[in-house]
């Protein structure tokens, strides 16, 4: 196993020990400091400039270096004070880097009103950097909006140390972990000070995507002296492209005995066993070439690196496959995808779309994770942030989805006992969206015979079921909804004279589809009728109730809100709430338990409006049970609360 040299732990002991002495010591540590900074040895550059800040030394150059190197590490909060003492000493000398590197250091720590400061003085002092990123004061609220794109749970393969980078294998998922080298004898990064890692392979589930299995992948790619990280397969899964570090020693005066420089690699499938490693010609050991993703067609090779050309510490790259193993020239995908800060892990989707992270684009600090949809002559005009919830103030990053629209991401936020890089399993409600504006055209119609109908009452509700908008068709039926791109779930409600009322959720997928969408409208009284539910005439999501509990929840809350909104619609109808509970407990204690769930429905209407004549409330406990879980039947949680609902029924329609 390579280890640190005796003359370098030597000098550690120096850097501690010996009393630091002025000028020769001084310009002595600093040239150390640089060789280590040219290496990416950014841990070694953190202990000797700490040393210098601690004796009094805090130049312009050694707060920039200092800050940078804890920024390079991923340590945003190490990162903060020292780029706070530098702006407050060297305002007028620092150049556009600095300030969306501070500006991600100080979201790390939740000091986003100072963000905001340091955001208008960025765009005051630089109106036309990087003119293509949307550095609006707003930018918080609009990555808020998203909250809702993706569902997110965490998986059962992580383990105490560092998990990230998951790939799609067959029917598995390949990852990168620290599981069983994370002690102190084994090689570490001199980037950042952390473990070096291995492939591990899990199984996934065909229908729920869960994780299980955990094993070591190959031994024919994992080494005792190497560190591999981050795959990527062909669909036949027969060749592999993986990361894995390489030793220089002393090629270059520059380096340092050791230096971990990160390259690509290929393999074959052959006869069981993967054979034919090889690095790939692209490769260099003067630069990082690491973390490859294959595009659909399998017609290009994604990368991160950090070599001559690009625009920052690291950059998305591609080369294009050729026949007979042949590659073409690696081709920066230039702007809006990189920064001058970190792009990296890219991966590109069954659609196209390029997902990859950057801690320079705005976001809410760390590595945040961007899309970039890529057009027919193969650029990539925009990119938008993939919103909050799926990012964090944490290092969110290593992206993957497939056409289920199911996938994993490697995240650093700390949940329960996980600290490190984790794997989290996400669920896409919504699509990446590159537009300004999502503009739905909208035609009402006579469900019978076809007809536009003119001036119906058209209106807009949020997802907190607020009104936010009041409109009407015009005499051809039609209306234009046009909505932010943010948008996550809408109700639009249709009112018109002698026509039922109708009410649809609309959610950013519907709006991203380009059809007219048509609405078909019932002349009144053929949907509302005597024991009709209301609830099911306008599709609301059914009224749930928490185990042994009858308080309105949150999410029931909204859905009362459309009940409370049609009999106000219809004065002369009154209803019947239904309150049902599962079959756990006695059937007395179901009873007087779905008798107060009504009750308190009741209320929650009579409170918002509705009179007390018209509702009643019936509580029948569990003796209409709508599936298999009756008495003594083994049934889960979901299934139970699907009879712990509430109904709706017409009991009187009055005559006008």
């Amino acid at each position: 196993m390579q280890q640190r040299s005796i003359s370098f732990l030597f000098f550690v002991f120096w850097l501690i020990f010996v009393p630091f002495q002025p000028l020769v010591a001084q310009k002595w540590y600093e040239e150390k400091a640089e060789k280590h900074n040219q290496n990416k040895a950014y841990v070694d550059v953190v202990a000797i400039y700490k040393t210098l800040i601690q004796n009094g030394v805090t130049s312009e150059q050694i707060l920039k270096k200092t800050a940078d190197a804890y920024f390079f590490q991923g340590d945003y909060r190490s990162a903060y004070p020292k780029y706070k003492l530098l702006f407050r000493r060297y305002p007028n000398t620092l150049h556009e880097e600095h300030y969306l590197r501070y500006l991600h250091s100080l979201k790390s720590v939740n000091r986003y009103n100072e963000a905001n400061s340091l955001l208008k003085q960025f765009k005051a002092k630089f109106p036309d950097e990087l003119a293509q990123e949307d550095y609006t004061l707003d930018y918080l609220q609009k990555i808020e909006a998203k909250s809702e794109d993706y569902s997110i749970g965490v998986t059962a393969i992580n383990s105490l140390e560092m998990d990230y980078a998951p790939s799609y294998y067959q029917n598995k998922i390949v990852f990168t972990s620290a599981r069983d080298t994370g002690n102190f004898k084994k090689n570490r990064h001199q980037w950042d000070d952390s473990p070096f890692t291995q492939l591990y392979v899990a199984e996934m589930d065909k229908r729920t995507k869960e994780l299980s299995q955990v094993k070591k992948f190959t031994n024919q790619l994992n080494t005792q002296v190497y560190h591999e990280s981050s795959t990527c397969f062909t669909k036949d899964a027969k060749t592999v492209f993986f990361t894995r570090n390489a030793f220089i020693n002393n090629e270059r005066s520059t380096n340092i005995e050791g230096q971990q420089i990160l390259k690509i690699y290929k393999a074959s499938f052959v006869d069981g066993t993967w054979q034919n490693i090889e690095e790939l010609p692209f490769n260099s050991n003067e630069f990082n070439t690491a973390h490859p993703t294959l595009s659909p067609d399998e017609d290009y090779l994604y990368f991160a690196s950090d070599r001559p050309g690009g625009f920052g510490k690291a950059d998305i790259w591609r080369v294009k496959l050729l026949e007979k193993d042949l590659f073409g020239e690696p081709e920066n995908l230039g702007k809006p995808v990189n920064t001058s800060g970190t792009e990296s892990f890219p991966f590109m989707a069954y659609n196209n779309i390029l997902y990859f992270a950057s801690n320079l684009h705005l976001g809410l600090g760390g590595l945040d994770l961007f899309a970039a949809e890529k057009q027919p002559d193969q650029s990539f005009p925009k990119i938008t942030n993939l919103g909050a919830g799926i990012n964090s103030k944490f290092d969110d990053f290593a992206l993957i989805i497939d056409s289920s629209l199911t996938g994993f991401f490697s995240t650093n936020r700390s949940v329960g006992k996980y600290k490190r890089d984790n794997i989290y399993r996400i669920k896409q409600r919504y699509l990446p969206n590159f537009d300004d504006l999502l503009i739905k055209e909208i035609r009402v119609i006579d469900e019978e015979n076809g007809e536009n109908l003119a001036k119906v009452k058209f209106e807009i509700y949020n997802s907190s079921y607020q009104k936010i908008k009041l409109d009407s068709t015009d005499v051809n039926g039609n209306v234009s909804l046009s909505e932010n791109k943010d948008v996550a779930k809408m109700y639009l409600r249709f009112i018109k004279e002698n026509y039922e009322v109708k009410e649809i959720p609309i959610s950013k997928s519907v709006l991203l589809q380009k059809d007219t969408l048509i609405v078909p409208l019932a002349k009144r009284m053929k949907a509302v009728a005597l024991g009709k539910d209301i609830g099911k005439i306008i599709e609301i999501e059914k009224i749930y109730f928490d185990l042994d509990e009858y308080v309105i929840r949150p999410d029931a809350a909204i859905e009362l809100a459309k009940i409370v909104s049609v009999l106000k619609s219809y004065p002369d109808v009154s209803i019947e709430i239904g309150s049902h509970t599962d079959s756990r407990a006695s059937k007395s204690y179901n009873q007087k338990l779905s008798q107060n769930r009504a009750q308190s429905t009741k209320e929650w209407i009579i409170k918002n409006g509705i009179s007390e004549n018209r509702i009643t409330a019936k509580g029948y406990g569990e003796s209409k049970i709508v599936n298999h879980c009756k008495d003594d039947v083994d049934c889960s949680e979901k299934e139970h609360q699907q009879n712990r609902r509430s109904e709706f029924i017409i009991t009187e329609i009055k005559d006008k």
